[in-house]
């Protein structure tokens, strides 16, 4: 399998991933909180642009940029599914 040579330039970024998460229902009294809990998958976006110096595979753009938030949500790579990665050249 052969990945997609990304050429150097200024690019646009968006990247959605699910992470797993517990959810509290609001106005749970606080001796409650721990058993009204439940696990679930929550879901983070981000976007942004960057400058690319040098010509890299689209496959380790990806995975960069996942790395960056599974360390900003502490998570390891594994806890996260990717849900979407696109990468465009601004017009």
């Amino acid at each position: 399998m052969t990945t997609q040579i990304i050429e150097p330039g200024r690019y646009d970024y968006r990247l959605t991933v699910k992470f797993p998460s517990t959810y509290t229902p609001d106005h749970t009294p606080p001796a409650f909180r721990l058993a009204a809990a439940y696990p679930t998958k929550r879901t983070r976006s981000v976007f942004g642009q960057f400058n690319l110096t040098a010509r890299m595979p689209h496959d380790l753009i990806r995975d960069h940029f996942v790395r960056r938030v599974t360390d900003e949500l502490l998570l390891t790579s594994g806890d996260i599914e990717l849900v979407s990665f696109t990468l465009d050249q601004p017009a």
